[in-house]
This record gives structure tokens, C-alpha cells and sequence, in this order.
């Protein structure tokens, strides 16, 4: 019986230990193979679940600060170091060639985060098992170009061509919008907080083009559907993000998901977006997709109903949809609510913008003028490194892999990266380095983008095979709106005591205190 009992323990013995010793074993082999050295570590007073770091960033994301203390712990710990989330490895990084590699080189490495796999230490075989929305988001967004894997490659191969076709179409429709915008506009040089103004005109853009009608944001009384649907899909939105951000002790996932706050919000969306999509399918039966080789035809393109030419499940086409809504919603405003908050602390660079403006006189704005317009886009691009759209690029490793930069104490040499293992590319950071940008590198300078290239050290769309398939759409919508507001006002004066940038976390990232200007002529 003794006999008996001590082999059947050493035979426990051995299934448990002699797996972890053959990857060990593996591991240092790859690490030696690679030339890896550690990353440093963050000194956590948590070491255990990292409890400490979720805590110093949630306080500092109340108060308006985040974005400045993840940059400070770069600063002090160096452009790559590893900390514990959630009881797990992350390594964060803001080395350019660290985030080639994530985006493009090394893209079949690097996958979404799903945090299921991370909290119940699920074995990650390959790139499929991330297909799935995590839990964090689900059943509010599914299968989607959120995805990995076969998902994603069919929602992209979908999405990118309709884009494209839709960026050669007649702009004229914008216009429309714009000049609705406008009409909101004190004429008589009093202050207006233009943000939420933004925000309004871009929800009904995106409205528009992805479902082929306005939810009227734009009125002078925003109908109750739009206001329904809006706070319904802000609410989902932030329940589900807040998740990601939190502790694992504070939250518990599986029981969060299913709250009845959670589940009426995105109830809510899903009920609009369903409806759409009924629409869409019986209108769209029996057409066939526009070949992305096919010559560009002049007509408008509704997003929805292309989608649905190829895409006949309901639910899939929804949570196709609401994929593309989720950043459509704000992320042009706030650029443009960005740019405008900027330009009101540099007036001189307001009138830089207006000559280029009025030397257009009346010569049509096409997507080919808008496009050649480059201050415009100058300005644009500094204020995405000054002040954002901010944010952190979440990828896991799928397979074991390496980062070219960052371990060592000289921080050159590769790091190793285990799969199931997140990796956060702080671009924000990134673009408040001064190794990268110089000394001046919180001055707000659209000139220093003349003759620069932006490479891998500036990202605002991403890259890489995910890199956004919007990107020209939102130049040509804010460049147009910008070039529309330069002629028409002679100055842009602040009216906001509080001169630097406040971020808000709500989720996306927009300014505190909104942006109150003055339009003047």
C-alpha cells in the first residue's frame, strides 16, 4: 500500500513539475538565443497582484493626471519596464522599435488583449483563442475588426475598401453638417464651450455614414432617441472599460457583466443598431459588394449597407457596425476639439491657418484640395503629440516572442515576452520624449513637422496591418471643418482661466474643463 501510494505521488510529481521544467528549459534556450535580457521591474509594495500601480493610476485618472504619471514612471524607470497586473507579467513600452515590431514586423506575435485568458491562466496555443470578445466587453461588442485571427482578416478585407470609396465621394454632404455647426456658433463674439458643439456634430456625421441617417444632434432640441442612444452607449462603454483599468479585487468580471445597469445600457444600443440593421438587409437584398478594383463611383456611401451586402447575419452586422461606431462617435471631435483649445493659447498660429484659408478663395474644397493643404495637417499632428486623442495600445503575446529593445541595464538589448503576456505601447508618452522631440518637446510647434517624416515615434493612427482605415477620413473631416471656421472668424481668443490641459478619461480622452473660446471677427 506505502509502495503504492509513493509512486502514485511521484507520478503526480512528475506530470506537474516535469511539464514546467521543459518549458523553463525552453524559455532560457530562447532567451539565449535571442541575446534577451530582463527588463527593469517596477518596485510595487504589492508584488503579488500589483494592486499598488491599479490604485496610483486610478487616483490619478480622477484627477486629471494619468496620462503625466504613466510619462513619469517612463522617465524613471526607464522607456521599458515590466510591472504585475492582475498577478501577471506586463511590460510596457514607448521604444519606437519596440512598437514596429508590435504593429507590423511582429504582427502574427501579438494579438488583443483578452483578459479572460489572463485571469483564469487559460493555456494560449494560438491566435485563435483571442477571437472572442473579452469580458470585459461582451455581450455589448462581439466578433468583430475588434477580433483576431479569421474574424478580423474578414472584417478588414470588409471595411478598408468602403473606406476608401467613400473617401472619393462628394463631400458636399459634409458640408450640410458643417454648416448646422456653424449656425450654433455665437456670431456676436460671446464665449461658447465648443467640445460638446464638436461632439454633437460628429455623432450625427458618424450617424449618418454608418447607418445612412442623423439622429439630429444637431437641432436646436437633440431629439429623445438621439439622447437615449447616446448616454445608453456611454454608459456600456465606460462599465465595460473600467474593467480593464480596475483591480482584479475590486472587480469580479463574471458577476459585473451581468448587472442589470450593464445589461439595460447596451440593451439599448443593440435595440437601435438592430433595427438599422433590418433596415439595411431588406433593402440590400439580392446586391452584390462593389469590387474594391471596380472604378470609384460618385454617390454616397452608406457603411451599414455596403456591410450588409456581405454580411446577412443580423448579429454579426451589428456587432460589425458597432465596431466601427465605437471610435466614429469622438474621436474626430475631440481632435478638432483639441486643435481649437490649442490654437486659443497660440493665436498667431489661428492666423497662419486663416492666410492659408482665404488664399483658397472660392475654389471648391474636394478631398484632393483638402488633402494638399498641409499646415492644416501640421497643426494637427502637433496637437495629437501635445495634447492627444491620447492612449495606450494594448497587444498580447500569442506565442513566445521578443521585443528588439529595452532589457539590460543599458536598455538595448531584447527582451523576452512570454505569450499570454500584455504589452501597452504608451504612445502618449512616446511623443512627450524629449530624446525623441527634443528639448522643446511641450511646446506646441507646427512648424517642427515641416520636412519631418512621422515614422514609428508617432502613431496617432496606429500601424501596421491594424493600422485605422479611417485615418483619411478624419483628416478630411477636420481639415475641412478647420479650413470652414478659418475663413469665416478673423480670431480664436480663450476664455479659460485654466491654461494648461486637463484630460478626462470618459472613456475616450478629452479636455477637463471643456474648450472655451471666443469666435471673433
Amino acid at each position: 500500500m506505502l509502495t503504492y501510494v509513493i509512486c502514485t505521488a511521484l507520478a503526480v510529481a512528475v506530470g506537474v513539475l516535469y511539464p514546467r521544467w521543459r518549458r523553463y528549459t525552453r524559455i532560457r534556450a530562447f532567451k539565449h538565443q535571442h541575446g534577451c535580457k530582463d527588463a527593469a521591474k517596477y518596485p510595487h509594495e504589492d508584488p503579488i497582484m500589483g494592486s499598488d500601480m491599479t490604485r496610483a493610476r486610478l487616483n490619478a485618472m480622477q484627477e486629471g493626471r494619468f496620462f503625466r504619471l504613466y510619462t513619469e514612471q517612463f522617465q524613471k524607470y526607464g522607456k521599458t519596464f515590466e510591472e504585475i497586473w492582475r498577478g501577471k507579467p506586463l511590460i510596457n513600452t514607448t521604444e519606437p522599435a519596440n512598437l514596429q515590431r508590435i504593429a507590423a514586423v511582429g504582427f502574427e506575435d501579438f494579438g488583443k488583449v483578452n483578459p479572460t485568458l489572463i485571469l483564469t491562466s487559460k493555456p494560449l496555443q494560438s491566435l485563435e483563442l483571442s477571437q472572442e470578445p473579452s469580458v470585459a466587453s461582451a455581450p455589448f461588442f462581439g466578433p468583430s475588426i475588434f477580433s483576431d485571427g479569421p474574424i478580423w482578416r474578414h472584417a478588414r478585407s470588409m471595411i478598408k475598401p468602403i473606406f476608401a470609396r467613400a473617401e472619393l465621394s462628394d463631400i458636399d454632404h459634409l458640408a450640410s453638417f458643417s454648416n448646422r455647426f456653424m449656425a450654433l456658433l455665437p456670431d456676436d463674439g460671446s464665449m461658447v464651450d465648443v467640445q460638446p458643439l464638436l461632439r454633437r456634430l460628429f455623432l450625427d456625421v458618424a450617424m449618418d455614414f454608418l447607418f445612412g441617417r442623423p439622429l439630429g444632434f444637431l437641432e436646436p432640441e437633440v431629439p429623445a432617441e438621439a439622447t437615449e442612444f447616446s448616454e445608453a452607449f456611454l454608459k456600456a462603454q465606460t462599465l465595460s472599460i473600467q474593467t480593464r483599468e480596475s483591480g482584479w479585487l475590486k472587480f469580479n468580471l463574471s458577476r459585473y457583466t451581468k448587472t442589470k445597469e450593464y445589461k439595460d445600457a447596451y440593451t439599448t444600443v443593440h435595440r437601435y443598431v438592430d433595427k438599422e440593421v433590418a433596415r439595411a438587409l431588406r433593402e440590400t437584398k439580392g446586391d452584390k459588394p462593389a469590387s474594391e478594383d471596380s472604378p470609384a463611383v460618385r454617390r454616397r456611401y452608406i457603411l451599414l449597407d455596403e456591410m450588409a451586402k456581405q454580411v446577412r447575419d443580423p448579429v454579426q452586422l451589428r456587432y460589425h457596425v458597432l465596431a466601427v461606431f465605437l471610435p466614429a462617435r469622438d474621436s474626430t471631435g475631440i481632435a478638432v476639439s483639441n486643435i481649437l483649445f490649442q490654437l486659443a493659447r497660440h493665436p498667431h498660429e489661428w492666423t497662419k491657418l486663416r492666410r492659408v484659408a482665404l488664399a483658397i478663395g472660392d475654389a471648391p474644397l474636394t478631398f484632393e484640395k483638402l488633402k494638399s493643404l498641409v499646415e492644416f495637417r501640421y497643426v494637427f499632428h502637433e496637437t495629437v503629440r501635445t495634447i492627444g486623442p491620447a492612449a495606450r495600445v494594448w497587444r498580447m503575446a500569442v506565442k513566445d516572442t521578443v521585443l528588439p529593445v529595452g532589457g539590460g541595464p543599458d536598455q538595448k538589448s531584447p527582451v523576452f515576452v512570454a505569450r499570454g503576456t500584455p504589452v501597452v505601447s504608451g504612445t502618449w508618452a512616446m511623443m512627450h520624449d524629449p530624446d525623441l522631440w527634443g528639448d522643446d518637446v511641450e511646446e506646441f510647434k507646427p512648424d517642427r513637422w515641416i520636412e519631418r517624416k512621422p515614422l514609428w515615434d508617432f502613431v496617432p493612427f496606429w500601424g501596421g496591418p491594424r493600422i485605422c482605415p479611417a485615418q483619411q477620413q478624419v483628416l478630411t473631416h477636420l481639415v475641412y471643418l478647420m479650413v470652414r471656421l478659418t475663413q469665416r472668424f478673423e480670431r480664436l481668443e480663450n476664455c479659460d482661466p485654466v491654461l494648461e490641459y486637463v484630460e478626462k478619461i470618459n472613456p475616450s480622452v478629452e479636455s477637463m474643463n471643456g474648450v472655451k473660446v471666443a469666435f471673433k471677427n
